[in-house]
């Protein structure tokens, strides 16, 4: 039995599992697992994971290892933790530190279509 006020993990949604504090995040990732490398949109992130938005399509399956470039350049390795309509979530082999650094774009000026160039080059990498 449970105490009171305490919910069983397998009661919990899949986003409300991260410990971790979560920052919403807007910005496009490059998602690659197997043969596939697709730039996807990162709907938020946390030291020890993400929630990522896919479109129709080849998605990778419930604990297979994928790897993340943000737009920062940051390389991330994880492995999909759940599956849920368009949405993935993964958790990262390791945690990412200044989380809320890598989301700032604010002062890139004009070296944010150079960032945007590169992280769609990462996902045409084989």
């Amino acid at each position: 039995m449970t105490a009171p006020g305490v919910i069983a993990e397998e009661v919990l949604s899949s986003d409300e599992r991260r410990a971790s504090e979560r920052h919403s995040a807007r910005q496009h990732v490059a998602l690659r697992f197997r043969n596939s490398h697709l730039i996807c949109d990162l709907t938020d992130l946390s030291e020890t994971g993400a929630k990522i938005s896919v479109l129709d399509g080849v998605v990778p399956n419930v604990d297979e290892p994928v790897t993340l470039t943000l737009f920062d350049g940051t390389v991330i390795a994880g492995t999909v933790s759940w599956l849920r309509e368009k949405h993935i979530g993964v958790e990262f082999a390791t945690p990412v530190s200044d989380v809320d650094e890598r989301l700032d774009f604010e002062n890139l000026g004009r070296e944010y279509f150079g960032k945007a160039v590169k992280l769609q080059k990462s996902a045409r990498r084989p």
